[in-house]
């Protein structure tokens, strides 16, 4: 008997969904009063057991994000760092060089002396030889063989043919011989012309797409940074990387 009122609710329950809304409601009827005699709960008019609570969606799971290849740019990042911290080195001696021998009239001569590359004296970044003094027992004598023979606390002296100490556009020293408003045949002079020249020759190489690359590389790697900052970021790399570089110049700080 319990077989044959199973199989009668399994038919109704099988054509319910199909029935129109009449029919559904006379079927209900007689669905419920075969499952009270089976002695199974009964259902709503969506055939789910009554008190029974509607399952609850879980929700889906979000897509995997791409991962974007950010090598290049990468790559473009960390040889910028590099080029960054071998700057900053550069750029402080520079600083370092032209307060020890600013000032007006004669120059201090321990930094001509002591402050070049290795310890040695500075040197002309056009012709490469030593600042020479002008004036009393060193005249006509470069500065470290004058330093070396009478090393002297305050010693300042005027400087035969003048002086140029200049801070590229990268903030690395340059020194040359010459007066500013001096000749052409001048190593400040003709070292400015060499300099004007190269600018106006220079073509970047940077690739094409690198803003691009960089930006989206920047966003991925520094999530917590707003756009403007980004932005702000990959315009510097780009600067650094591939704006005209005049160089380091010949004189250079000593390792420490």
């Amino acid at each position: 008997m319990s077989d044959d009122l199973r199989r009668r609710l399994r038919l109704l329950e099988d054509e319910y969904p199909a029935q129109p809304v009449v029919a559904q409601q006379a079927d209900l009827r007689e669905i419920n009063r075969l499952r009270a005699e089976l002695g199974m709960p009964a259902v709503d008019a969506r055939l789910r057991e009554v008190g029974t609570a509607a399952p609850v969606a879980e929700p889906a799971a979000p897509p995997p994000k791409a991962v974007r290849d950010h090598s290049a740019a990468r790559a473009i990042y960390q040889a910028y760092r590099k080029k960054v911290e071998e700057l900053a080195v550069h750029q402080a001696y520079a600083e370092q060089v032209a307060a020890a021998t600013a000032g007006h009239g004669r120059t201090p001569v321990r930094p001509l002396a002591t402050m070049g590359t290795g310890g040695g004296p500075l040197r002309c970044d056009l012709c490469g030889k030593p600042i020479v003094l002008e004036g009393g027992a060193s005249h006509g004598v470069a500065a470290d063989a004058a330093w070396a023979r009478d090393p002297r606390d305050g010693w300042e002296s005027w400087i035969l043919g003048g002086l140029v100490v200049e801070i590229q556009t990268n903030g690395t020293l340059r020194i040359y011989h010459g007066y500013p408003a001096g000749g052409a045949r001048q190593c400040c002079q003709r070292a400015s012309k060499a300099h004007r020249e190269a600018r106006a020759a220079f073509v970047s190489r940077m690739p094409p797409g690198t803003p691009a690359l960089l930006l989206a590389f920047l966003t991925d790697e520094f999530p917590d940074r707003t756009g403007r900052e980004h932005r702000a970021l990959a315009d510097t790399i780009i600067d650094v990387m591939y704006s005209y570089d005049p160089g380091l110049g010949v004189n250079r700080p000593t390792p420490t």
